[in-house]
């Protein structure tokens, strides 16, 4: 089982453009790194936009050539507004809800 997952990966190392382009990506952006952070202190290069930028699309580039090497699918993405709408409602049910015992309340004071 294990001999047929480390075939399948050669495999898709080899024949996979996208893969080989993510791999190509992430290795020029290490080297990129690198050339950029040897010179520096310790400091500045914990402060340097361009060297995060550079280690940062490294990473990505990696992580996703990995994912592609293993066959994963691609994640889908978070939905992260799904609860948006009912927080609106739900502000507006509230609101019209206090208007109308504002109202019931007003009505009552001037009956007496």
């Amino acid at each position: 089982m294990a001999g047929t997952r480390a075939t399948a990966v050669i495999e898709r190392l080899m024949q996979d453009q996208e893969l080989q382009r993510q791999l190509a990506d992430g290795g020029a952006r290490l080297r990129a790194a690198y050339r950029r952070g040897r010179a520096m202190r310790g400091q500045e290069a914990v402060q340097d936009k361009k060297l995060y930028n550079h280690i940062r699309s490294a990473a990505g580039s990696l992580a996703e050539a990995t994912r592609r090497a293993a066959g994963k699918p691609r994640p889908e993405p978070k939905r992260r507004w799904r609860r948006l709408p009912v927080v609106v409602v739900g502000v507006a049910v509230f609101a019209l809800v206090r208007a109308m015992h504002r109202t019931q309340q007003a009505a009552a004071i001037t009956r007496r």
